[in-house]
């Protein structure tokens, strides 16, 4: 395979009258070019394989947290329907209790014993204020070691 480009002296290279240096030196730089562009492919390929592996395991880790958070939301969703009735509930024992201590006055007022009426509500009940700690964060006593919290 002899090429017929112009050399900068103005003749044909790979022509016949080359030496044989020049043409041995032709043929290992062609030689070497190609072993450096193999490895450039080698190279390209591998980088190619290890980004589909990274692409891979961040969608089964993307997938993995999708369903977790799916988890969550389904038990804050179960949790906040049992509040729900928990609420309804406690304002039903109130209703109750308001009408018992009513009739327990009328009890009173007509027979003259003295009842044990007890309030409606305490003023402090921490029930009925789930979001408000019933005592300040700096005393709040810790019951777990950190022993504790390693163990699943």
């Amino acid at each position: 395979m002899s090429s017929s480009s112009l050399s900068p002296a103005g003749r044909l290279s790979g022509s016949d009258g080359d030496s044989p240096a020049d043409t041995h030196r032709r043929e290992k730089r062609r030689l070497s070019n190609r072993e450096s562009a193999r490895r450039s492919r080698l190279r390209k390929q591998q980088h190619l394989d290890e980004l589909v592996q990274e692409v891979a395991r961040l969608q089964a880790e993307n997938a993995r947290v999708a369903a977790r958070a799916a988890d969550i939301a389904a038990q804050y969703a179960r949790v906040e329907q049992e509040n729900t009735v928990l609420r309804a509930r406690a304002a039903e024992l109130g209703d109750r209790l308001r009408s018992v201590n009513e009739v327990l006055r009328v009890v009173e007022e007509f027979s003259g014993v003295a009842m044990d009426i007890q309030d409606e509500q305490p003023a402090d009940d921490p029930l009925l204020r789930p979001w408000q700690l019933p005592y300040p964060a700096a005393a709040m006593p810790i019951g777990a070691t950190a022993a504790h919290m390693l163990h699943y």
